[in-house]
This record gives C-alpha cells, sequence and structure tokens, in this order.
C-alpha cells in the first residue's frame, strides 16, 4: 500500500491505543482485589503515561494537513488498530477468571508489541524511534508482568 502517513498520524492512532488499554486495565481490575487489583491497576496507569508521552511527541510534530486526509489513509490507519490489538477475543466476559484476563491481557501486550514494531519500522525517518523503542520495552515488561502473574495464579489453582 503506497499510503503515506504522518508520525502526527501513528501518534494519534497510538494514543487511541493506549486509552483503550488504560480501560481495558481499570475495567479489569474493577474485578478483582488485592494482588490482581494492584497489578492491573498498575497497568492501567501505565497506559495513561504512555499516552501522555505521546501526546508530547505529537506537540514537536508537524501535523497532518487535513485536505490530505483520505479515505485510503483512514483505512488503513483503522486497519493498523482496528481490531488488531484489542480483538474481539479479548473483550471481557461476566465469568472470566483471573486467568482469563491475564491470557487476554498478555495477548493485547503481544499485539501492542507487534503494532508498535512495525510502526517504528516503517516510519522510522519521521518519527522519535528512542521513545518508541522505550514503549516496546515498556510494553514488553507488562508482558513479562502479567506471564509472572498468571503463573502464579495457575500455581496457587494447582494448574501449573
Amino acid at each position: 500500500m503506497s499510503t503515506a502517513l504522518s508520525a502526527a498520524d501513528v501518534f494519534s492512532a497510538a494514543i487511541l491505543l493506549e486509552e483503550k488499554g488504560a480501560r481495558f486495565y481499570s475495567e479489569a481490575a474493577a474485578r478483582f482485589s488485592g494482588e490482581g487489583k494492584k497489578l492491573l491497576s498498575g497497568l492501567a496507569s501505565m497506559e495513561k503515561v504512555h499516552a501522555g508521552r505521546f501526546r508530547k511527541i505529537m506537540d514537536t510534530l508537524p501535523s497532518a494537513d487535513p485536505g490530505e486526509m483520505t479515505e485510503e489513509r483512514d483505512a488503513y490507519l483503522s486497519m493498523l488498530t482496528g481490531d488488531r490489538i484489542f480483538t474481539p477475543e479479548s473483550e471481557m466476559e461476566m465469568r472470566d477468571t483471573y486467568g482469563d484476563i491475564l491470557e487476554k491481557a498478555i495477548t493485547v501486550e503481544k499485539n501492542s508489541v507487534f503494532f508498535y514494531t512495525a510502526v517504528k519500522d516503517t516510519l522510522a525517518q519521521k518519527m522519535d524511534g528512542a521513545a518508541v523503542d522505550l514503549l516496546i520495552r515498556e510494553e514488553i515488561g507488562h508482558f513479562q508482568s502479567l506471564t509472572d502473574a498468571l503463573q502464579r495464579w495457575r500455581e496457587r489453582k494447582g494448574e501449573a
């Protein structure tokens, strides 16, 4: 696809994704107490920090010319961010256990790492690569925290 996305386009999409992540973790945290609530609330806070970090970066970028927004560009951004990170499978259900939520969160984090890696590789010349590298490392850290929490939960349940 020859769609030319600006760094501002991509960071705008990333802000929306981070905000969605914050809502996801906040909703998940509301279902639990103790260690689970602490982990999920902490992840919600981190996602808010990521969105804020991206807003600061966006302030330094030239805005995309609104006249240049095309259906093709909108479709491409939608494809990048639509249901690729928060898939239908990652939607929380009332019957989800803590383990189910952790599994869904792990999938979301893996999808996020893929998205940010693809974005960085695609727009390397136009964006703050160090900021995206930091975010990728943090998303991988989230993945590790979730994986560790899932292992501990399984051990307590006798499933490990």
